[in-house]
């Protein structure tokens, strides 16, 4: 739908429109299925993003009401990595729309499209482990977000990760009574679909839900197609319900096993094969950086901080492990330095690799 000419046409008429007297549209920066975000300039002279709803969609419909909410529960996950809802409000005529803070760098998605598809190791780990830390809030808070996909991961010229979109997303603790995704609707992006949302299970769903959608956004990042290729959106869909994923393995043979692992894990069919948590699954990725740097497979940027004193030569363990085989007091005790390193270093690694995609590409790097 946000290839849809008509709707870029609207989208692009409101660019100089002043919303409520206070909300300047300056610049169109994107078109989604839902909406049309701005650059826009607060009458104080403050740089935001707006976010107009489609006018196709009915004043009365619980795509508006799902719209709004979107504010409400990504202020309430309350992390760096959450783009912070500022105001909300309905234009003179009709639209509704929500006021955010303004990001300037680019999507995972659009940074793919620019790389040849497929992203370095070391930048993807980065980029999952600054994920699974805004996710293990959200899920800490109750919120499931229902839609991890490289369009709602943005890179931050900062080098920082931010999650988009919570406007699928749910609370945990909610009445099913008071839900607004029916039994039988499909919700979220198939390609990176987990088994019980392709099949509007919205009972079962939970944080594993996200971190299935994690696992295939790693996927497809390093093997350069997803999980289910299929000829049509529905035959992706029906794969989703039905079929277990592959082994990341088997369509990028290069990969070290320990990142193998960590993905391999998160893709089960069964929820309850999966990693228990965005934590757990955040720690099996520190834990391949450190794994993977210790033998030399990863290099930390020239402007990273200096590592802490450790020698790679004490580290004895077989690269040809997964992770999940490994105990925690195992992993914890393997190149400690170098996992509590990640953090810090992720931001650098972001930071570097849209320098780098801005340098080989520079009519691409835009807000």
């Amino acid at each position: 739908m946000g290839n849809d000419p008509k709707l870029r046409m609207v989208a692009e008429k409101r660019v100089g429109q002043m919303l409520c007297g206070k909300w300047h549209l300056d610049k169109l920066l994107d078109i989604g299925g839902m909406a049309a975000v701005y650059e826009a300039t607060h009458r104080n002279g403050n740089r935001v993003a707006v976010k107009v709803l489609h006018p196709i969609f009915p004043k009365a419909s619980s795509v508006r009401e799902r719209f709004l909410r979107e504010g409400y529960l990504a202020n309430r996950v309350n992390h760096p990595g959450a783009v912070t809802v500022l105001d909300d409000d309905t234009a003179e005529d009709g639209a509704v729309f929500l006021v955010m803070e303004l990001l300037e760098g680019q999507s995972m998605e659009a940074l793919l499209q620019r790389s040849g598809n497929v992203l370095s190791v070391q930048h993807v780990l980065a980029i999952a482990d600054q994920t699974l830390d805004v996710l293990a809030t959200a899920h800490g808070a109750g919120v499931i977000h229902r839609d991890i996909k490289p369009g709602n991961i943005f890179l931050t010229k900062q080098g920082q990760v931010k999650v988009l979109d919570f406007g699928l997303a749910r609370l945990k603790e909610a009445d099913p009574k008071t839900q607004l995704t029916g039994v039988g609707v499909v919700m979220g992006t198939s390609s990176y679909m987990a088994p019980e949302q392709a099949r509007s299970q919205w009972d079962r769903v939970d944080g594993r839900t996200d971190l299935f959608a994690v696992g295939a956004v790693m996927f497809r990042s390093l093997a350069g197609r997803v999980v289910h290729e299929a000829e049509t959106p529905t035959d992706r869909l029906l794969a989703a319900m039905t079929k277990p994923a592959i082994s990341v393995g088997e369509v990028a043979p290069h990969l070290p096993k320990v990142v193998v692992g960590v993905i391999d894990r998160a893709l089960k069919f069964s929820m309850d094969d999966r990693w228990n948590d965005a934590k757990a699954m955040q720690l099996a990725v520190r834990q391949s950086f450190a794994l993977m740097t210790a033998h030399g497979q990863l290099s930390t940027p020239s402007s990273a901080p200096p590592p802490s004193e450790s020698t790679s030569d004490s580290i004895v363990v077989d690269m040809t492990s997964e992770v999940h085989e490994l105990g925690v007091e195992d992993m914890m005790s393997i190149a400690p330095q170098l996992m509590d390193r990640l953090p810090e270093v992720s931001a650098y690694l972001v930071e570097e690799m849209l320098t780098e995609a801005d340098r080989l590409d520079p009519s691409d790097n835009g807000k």
